[in-house]
């Protein structure tokens, strides 16, 4: 069984390592249960493990609730819009990576490399 990880802190280095138990990502956004609950259920952040007891996160998805939140708040959006705001990120991210991968052979074909 993995160690329990302890919350982020400033400056610490965010992994992709799934080390944080329900309780302590709970813990580090200052969320209750139910509502870490709620966003797995969304497909906003997605645990490692099949039951909830063996859930676990990595760092990134303090990241993930804390833009959640922020999406919430700023934007008015219940968890299913901001389901939907999370996925329309990705997706633009996916093509902006690819605009660039296009671009980057684009220079080199006319560049002759």
């Amino acid at each position: 069984m993995p160690d329990r990880a302890q919350p982020t802190q400033p400056g610490d280095p965010v992994t992709e390592a799934f080390e944080l138990t329900l309780e302590d990502l709970c813990t580090a956004c200052d969320l209750p249960r139910e509502q870490i609950e709620i966003y797995v259920a969304e497909g906003i952040i997605e645990p490692q493990g099949s039951r909830i007891t063996q859930w676990r996160f990595s760092r990134m998805n303090i990241i993930h609730v804390s833009r959640a939140r922020r999406l919430q708040r700023d934007l008015g959006l219940n968890v299913a819009g901001v389901a939907l705001a999370f996925d329309l990120m990705t997706r633009i991210e996916t093509l902006k990576r690819r605009l660039a991968r296009f671009e980057q052979a684009t220079e080199d074909t006319i560049s002759g490399n």
